[in-house]
């Protein structure tokens, strides 16, 4: 999963902000078999807590750097509060 969310990054434009909906949105469209073997969480607000994690771990990396919250649409096409990064 971890090379996965990082091929996704790479994609980002250095500068541009993202956040946790964005990449899981994207894994859910362009790597559902990763998204779902990875799935073993109780709930999905678990697995996403995760996922949001695992991206944060990049920051160590200096490939991108936490910026906050942001407000954006979820998988269930709610708004939602989460974890924004922008890309370096």
């Amino acid at each position: 999963m971890k090379k996965t969310i990082k091929r996704i990054i790479d994609e980002i434009q250095s500068g541009l902000l993202f956040d946790a909906h964005a990449v899981i949105q994207f894994l859910l469209q362009e790597d559902s078999d990763v998204y779902n073997a990875n799935s073993k969480f109780a709930t999905t607000e678990k697995y996403h807590s995760e996922i949001s994690k695992m991206i944060d771990e990049f920051v160590n990396d200096g490939l991108i750097e936490r910026v906050g919250e942001s407000w954006s649409k979820n998988i269930r096409d709610n708004f939602s509060k989460c974890v924004c990064w922008k890309k370096k």
